[in-house]
């Protein structure tokens, strides 16, 4: 990592929502690896949208399905909701997925998601998009009722290549099927 990456990283303020404890703090972990310097926390849309006005942050990271309020709709409120005149209106927003057909992600596209990631989700892929969602120009719409990413631009699911799963897997410790109970 540059030192303007790093610095870069050192300065940004993320909101990771999850409803998984298991992958939120996956996520929050590779985060604090890259030297993220504030991640905040949540477990559900309803949850991240309280936590994205009570915190302002630089970029957003959720999962598509959560509940009692799934990622969409929180990605529809934060880009609705927003003055064109405040400085978080197109605020990167990064969605975590395991559902990639085609529909979800055009909702995705269409309710103002930055970048769409397909899980299994590895350290490169989520520092790459990471620094895409906030070096690569974005082309912003600012209209009544949203201003985001412009919704007729095109989304790519992003993967994780199968190189780099095999060497994520063969570097993480292995877990045994059987358990002492002392």
């Amino acid at each position: 990592m540059t030192e303007s990456v790093s610095d870069l990283f050192a300065g940004l303020k993320i909101l990771v929502v999850e409803d998984s404890s298991e992958m939120r703090r996956l996520v929050v972990a590779l985060l604090e690896s890259m030297g993220i310097g504030e991640i905040v926390e949540a477990h559900d849309g309803r949850s991240g949208l309280a936590a994205f006005a009570a915190h302002t942050p630089d970029l957003v990271i959720t999962d598509g399905a959560m509940a009692p309020m799934n990622g969409y709709e929180m990605t529809r409120r934060i880009r609705n909701a927003c003055d064109p005149s405040d400085a978080k209106p197109a605020v990167p927003i990064l969605m975590i997925s395991g559902h990639l057909g085609q529909a979800t992600v055009d909702q995705a596209r269409i309710d103002g998601v930055t970048d769409y990631l397909a899980k299994p989700l590895t350290a490169e892929l989520l520092y790459d998009r990471v620094l895409a969602a906030l070096t690569d120009e974005h082309t912003i719409l600012a209209k009544e009722g949203y201003v985001g990413p412009a919704p007729r631009r095109s989304l790519t699911v992003h993967k994780a290549e199968d190189d780099e799963l095999r060497a994520a897997a063969s570097r993480s410790p292995r877990r045994g099927t059987a358990r002492s109970s002392d």
